[in-house]
């Protein structure tokens, strides 16, 4: 956890001090402003984001300034940025302790995203690395409030550091390769996580799914060895009906027999990064003990090329009882969800949100920088850019216009599987709507260009992002009941 601590680090009490640095930030005198000032003065309008200051006194910690544009202020998301680019660049140092200078008159919002970001940005997994493969992250990470520390921020600093935490879960579950995270190690990191922080875990096998009618599911599993699972999670909260978070769960995704090109296909182990993102999130809300009833869902399988994998031109039956034709293979995601989602409704939900690296199409339309969001409830679109915004998983709203629907149309079937290339990411969002009710209140979130970063920024080390973790907490948080 990250400690608060009031004043200014004078001595060595943390070997680096991380300052927020705005540009049109005066200075003080003091003697790491006096330098923050000379740095920024000899660089003038250089655009170089961040460096080392290194103070002449030898009790007094390195600096490492954060360059902010004025614009920034006083945005948490910018102090989270700083806090995450200090705490990696001080892991790079090989330093042991890192402190953030909190800006004076710092909200709870800002207390809360500093935190985050002293926990987030220097997050790696070295587990399958040797010794020499491995760094230390720094084991004392501390707040420093420049005057007294407001009643607000031990609590936003906890949740904080929660949510942050919950994030690393989703972010090494996405990391890991696909050997490990299987569908079964999917279902028992969730029963573990369950009985570690308190909420409930179900996984429904391959006997039951068939015995229910999971249909799609099963359809999509026909090319592995691997068993498919269904795995349902519960933090109970104060009961009343529940928020489903649904994640897709394809834990290594090859096309099928829409076999995808070689290049790259080492990057689908993290196919399931929207159920890692549930489990997330079910972890945090357990460990906050949140009023909201917060119910998950994965529907979980591998999708590989077999002899007895589903074929172009079959027709299945998922859950609803809905006719599918599955022109390609490869649009596996949406099968499974349409199961997913077809159960979700039998829970009387408040609300659902389901989460999916969906489509490529996605990355063309809105490249690495947003989620997109598809949804015919009103309001609903809003609701999660206003929480992007504060969390800085910003979102960005697509068309579900009933003329895209006319791309799903099967000769043989109630609906295909694809609508072909055009409004690829706003189709595969009306193929799951197909599967929700006109009073449910339903988001789709594509998460496939913001689910891993191929370059470190702000709070994001390269690699898995864990996105969804924090943005559906906060839009839970935001929704009235806490």
């Amino acid at each position: 956890m990250v400690e608060i601590r009031s004043g200014i680090p004078v001595e060595r009490e943390v070997e680096a001090f991380v300052v927020p640095w705005f540009d049109d930030a005066p200075s003080t005198g003091e003697s790491w402003e006096t330098a923050a000032a000379r740095w920024l003065e000899s660089r003038g309008n250089s655009g170089e984001a961040s460096a080392w200051v290194r103070l002449g006194a030898p009790d007094s910690p390195d600096v490492f300034i954060a360059r902010l544009s004025a614009g920034e202020r006083p945005v948490a998301e910018s102090c989270r940025r700083a806090a995450g680019a200090g705490v990696r660049a001080a892991r790079a140092r090989g330093f042991g302790s890192v402190g953030l200078q909190v800006p004076e008159g710092a909200d709870e919002a800002v207390w809360q995203a500093s935190a985050e970001g002293l926990a987030l940005g220097d997050w790696r997994y070295d587990g399958l690395r040797d010794a020499k493969g491995r760094t230390a992250p720094p084991e004392t990470r501390v707040l420093f409030a420049t005057a007294s520390v407001p009643p607000e921020a031990p609590a936003a600093v906890r949740r904080g550091c929660i949510l942050a935490e919950a994030q690393n879960v989703t972010r090494e579950l996405v990391t890991l390769p696909g050997n490990t995270v299987t569908p079964r190690y999917l279902a028992e990191t969730a029963e573990r996580l369950g009985r570690e922080h308190g909420f409930r875990t179900e996984v429904r096998g391959r006997d039951r799914l068939e015995e229910e009618g999971f249909g799609a599911l099963l359809a999509v599993s026909r090319g592995s060895v691997e068993e498919p699972c269904f795995i349902e999670m519960e933090h109970e909260g104060s009961g009343g009906a529940p928020f489903v978070v649904v994640g897709k769960g394809v834990t290594f995704d090859a096309g099928g027999i829409s076999l995808k090109p070689a290049s790259g296909m080492e990057d689908m182990k993290y196919d399931m990064a929207g159920a890692a993102a549930v489990l997330g999130i079910l972890t945090a809300a357990a460990r906050l003990d949140i009023p909201q009833r917060v119910i998950g869902l994965v529907p979980a399988t591998e999708n590989l090329p077999s002899g007895n994998a589903v074929k172009p031109g079959d027709v299945v039956r998922g859950l609803s009882g809905k006719s599918i034709e599955v022109i390609n293979t490869d649009a596996e995601g949406r099968l499974i969800l349409s199961d997913a989602l077809t159960y979700a409704q039998r829970l009387d939900p408040a609300a659902i949100i389901d989460m999916a690296t969906l489509t490529g199409a996605c990355v063309i339309a809105l490249g690495h920088h947003a989620v997109a969001v598809l949804t015919a409830s009103d309001g609903l679109a809003d609701e999660l850019a206003a929480a992007g915004e504060r969390t800085g998983e910003r979102t960005w709203p697509l068309p579900l216009w009933k003329e895209y629907r006319a791309q799903l149309d099967s000769h043989i079937a109630d609906i295909k599987n694809i609508g072909g290339r055009g409004g690829g990411t706003i189709t595969a969002g009306w193929f799951l709507r197909e599967f929700v009710a006109d009073d449910v209140r339903w988001a789709h979130l594509d998460i496939a260009g913001t689910a891993w970063a191929e370059e470190a920024r702000g709070w994001q080390p390269k690699g898995a992002t864990g996105v969804g973790v924090r943005l559906v907490h906060e839009w839970l948080r935001s929704h009235g009941r806490g």
